[in-house]
């Protein structure tokens, strides 16, 4: 299971360090589940990043290819759940709705998340659905 700060993290060198590496190493062996979410938050994490300079349009571009060949496994349970699907997780562990829909996937599937987010670690910590190296 990825999280889209784990992934964004791959990209930028100030980002990257042994964990951010071994989540791409994993991810680009094995594969991994991410909600329909996803492609949405990369998109826009990597245009922030062209509209603050880090980084030029083509390498964002060139970044969600690299994506894209990772095969990964879209889960759409989110776009057809209840809107309340995820919210009780959001409240108990003070998450956006976003992270809340991460943290329901992970343990919905019983699969370890692989996240940068502070907050998330800590919640799928809690739930023990925490990625670890």
């Amino acid at each position: 299971m990825l999280d889209a700060s784990a992934a964004i993290a791959w990209f930028f060198e100030d980002e990257r360090d042994d964990e951010s590496i071994a989540m791409a190493k994993t991810v680009s062996g094995n594969g991994a589940i991410v909600p329909a979410l996803f492609r949405w938050e990369v998109q826009n994490a990597l245009l922030m990043a062209v509209r603050r300079k880090r980084l030029a349009f083509d390498q964002a571009a060139d970044h969600l290819r690299a994506i894209d060949e990772l095969g990964l496994v879209v889960d759409s349970f989110v776009l057809t759940s209840p809107l309340t699907a995820g919210l009780g997780l959001a409240q108990r562990f003070e998450l956006t709705a976003y992270d809340a829909a991460y943290l329901e996937l992970a343990v919905r599937r019983s699969a370890p998340i692989m996240t940068r987010d502070d907050k998330l670690m800590s919640a799928a910590a809690g739930l023990d659905v925490l990625w670890k190296a």
